[in-house]
């Protein structure tokens, strides 16, 4: 562009746009619709699609990128809320049958152009057109006593009563059940009636445990058709379930059932004493995600033979002091390490620890922050150097004490109680020889 001046004309250089801002601009409702043309003939498929999902696009422009869009584009001008009626039929002649589906479930399809679509190849499209709330009642009546994938296709119109909602039961199958229960007019005594049909299996099943009129009493009637894992799956984790059901569950011969009850927040504490003992230990794990685990349950665990639970229970925050002291009398190297994991130590707790069977958590528990100068003072009297060491190291041994080990039998903790550290190249190697042989021993 120019700028014409008295006796001279400037010339103001006009940057090209990037990538990104293009974007911006597609996506900008401030955007006028001359820049949205030349940005949609560019060719760039993304930008193309961003300009059609704009709730301010022209029709000038949503014309633009029906014709010469990508298939992308085209499908979000058949989803745009400003089109024009003469664009959707314009549309449904796509050979894409995705367009063509995006035109049959749009809400201001012309009923001439769903009764097209109605007679469409793709069974996707076809079924798109049937539920569409638009489509005329003659087309509605023929499809309830045509082929079946016609009655499965308008069983989620909403133009349906509940006569004809009901017709439908006659000689129905599993996909016709589905799409019923999908139905916005469906009722309580519909619902019934279709959980007890024949024809309803396993996906039915699972549809209707997560239905909106599905009640306890109904959920009772599922689990005693004794449906299969994902049916039960849904059923424990379904809001109307009741602790009694869970009481059943929790005797199921499948143990992922099992393990789907220990770990429910609403399992009985009978139910859970019994879970303790079960002989698949997925069932035990699932104890252990149990979110409110009662105290009598915990205590059980800690009083019984299983090392996976107690092991469980000792990484487990809140779990009262007495049986944190309770579980160190278990011989365990995991299990005492679960315990010296914990954010926050007793002192009670880390004194028991203190004289763990096992050297390295001795040596570990030394080398923890903040570690209290009781605590410190009892392992800087181990019988293991290395802890004596590291005790030392903490910084949190009383001076008296300090001053007794500079007297220690060992080389390396009279150092360490001198603030003295290896200095000669042999004595490093030694000591490192030193180091491995005593947690060996």
């Amino acid at each position: 562009s120019s700028v014409a001046m008295p006796g001279r004309t400037i010339r103001i250089a006009q940057r090209p746009l990037t990538r990104e801002e293009k974007l911006s601009l597609a996506s900008s409702q401030l955007a006028d619709e001359g820049a949205w043309f030349r940005l949609v003939q560019e060719g760039d498929r993304e930008i193309q699609v961003a300009i059609a999902r704009n709730p301010k696009a022209t029709r000038n422009v949503l014309e633009l990128l029906a014709r010469t869009g990508c298939e992308q584009a085209q499908i979000a001008v058949a989803t745009h809320p400003q089109i024009t009626p003469s664009l959707l039929g314009m549309l449904a002649k796509s050979p894409n049958f995705k367009i063509v589906e995006a035109v049959a479930t749009h809400p201001m399809t012309p009923p001439a152009v769903l009764e097209q679509l109605v007679e469409a190849h793709d069974p996707n499209v076809r079924a798109a057109a049937l539920r569409h709330p638009r489509l005329s009642p003659e087309t509605v009546e023929e499809a309830l006593t045509g082929t079946m994938g016609a009655r499965v296709g308008v069983a989620r119109n909403p133009q349906l009563t509940r006569e004809q909602l009901e017709g439908l039961f006659e000689e129905a199958i599993s996909p016709l059940l589905c799409a019923m229960l999908r139905h916005p007019k469906l009722d309580e005594e519909l619902f019934a009636r279709l959980l007890a049909h024949p024809a309803a299996d396993d996906e039915v099943l699972l549809l209707a445990v997560r239905h909106r009129l599905m009640t306890p009493p109904l959920l009772i009637g599922v689990l005693e058709a004794k449906p299969s894992f994902a049916v039960k799956e849904a059923i424990v984790r379904s809001p109307r379930l009741m602790p009694l059901m869970l009481i059943k569950l929790g005797q199921d011969s499948d143990p992922r059932v099992r393990a789907l009850v220990a770990s429910h927040p609403q399992t009985p504490a009978p139910c859970l004493m019994a879970l303790i003992h079960d002989a698949d230990e997925r069932v035990r794990v699932g104890l252990l995600h149990h979110p409110h685990l009662p105290l009598g349950v915990i205590e059980a665990i800690a009083s019984g033979k299983d090392l996976l639970l107690k092991t469980g229970i000792a990484c487990r925050p809140g779990v009262p002091d007495e049986i944190l002291m309770y579980l160190c009398k278990t011989k365990s190297r995991k299990l005492h390490e679960a315990l010296l994991r914990r954010p926050k130590l007793s002192k009670r707790l880390a004194m028991r620890l203190s004289h763990s069977f096992y050297v390295e958590l001795r040596y570990e528990l030394a080398q923890r922050p903040g570690l209290p100068t009781p605590i410190a003072d009892e392992l800087a009297r181990d019988g293991n150097w290395v802890v004596r060491e590291a005790a030392l190291r903490s910084g949190r041994v009383s001076p008296a004490l300090r001053e007794q080990m500079l007297a220690d039998p060992v080389y390396w903790v009279r150092l360490t109680a001198d603030n003295r550290a290896p200095f000669w190249p042999w004595e490093h190697r030694q000591r490192e020889r030193d180091f491995e042989a005593a947690f060996a021993s």
